[in-house]
């Protein structure tokens, strides 16, 4: 199973686009991990004045995945390379406004210092 969670600013991926936004995704998984793969995409929606960058108000999406433990960073890479650039084609986005990542199932974030 590969779980992702997109943190987006209230209004900023309207509904309309975000069955294309997680057809991407489910391609991009299957491409670059392989194609019998589950894909599960959850959305959270920060409210208008809760969330901020450099002062303003922020317009940055989080796209946040957890995928089976041992893929190499080359499948890595091009799973966040082809979710990235999807997500920029299909919602009009920036580069800069989106941060994407891949965690391996079983990395629990122990011992990082934050």
């Amino acid at each position: 199973m590969i779980e992702f969670l997109c943190t987006v600013p209230a209004g900023q991926i309207p509904p309309a686009i975000r069955g294309t936004l997680v057809r991407a995704i489910e391609q991009a998984c299957g491409e670059a991990l392989g194609p019998d793969l589950q894909v599960k995409v959850d959305w959270i929606d920060v409210p208008k004045g809760f969330g901020f960058r450099g002062g303003e108000p922020s317009k940055t999406s989080l796209v946040r995945g957890k995928i089976p433990d041992g893929y190499d960073s080359e499948a890595r890479n091009r799973l966040l390379r082809e979710v990235g650039d999807a997500w920029c084609r299909i919602s009009g986005g920036k580069e800069d406004e989106l941060i994407v990542s891949a965690r391996d199932r079983s990395w629990t974030g122990a011992g990082v210092a934050l």
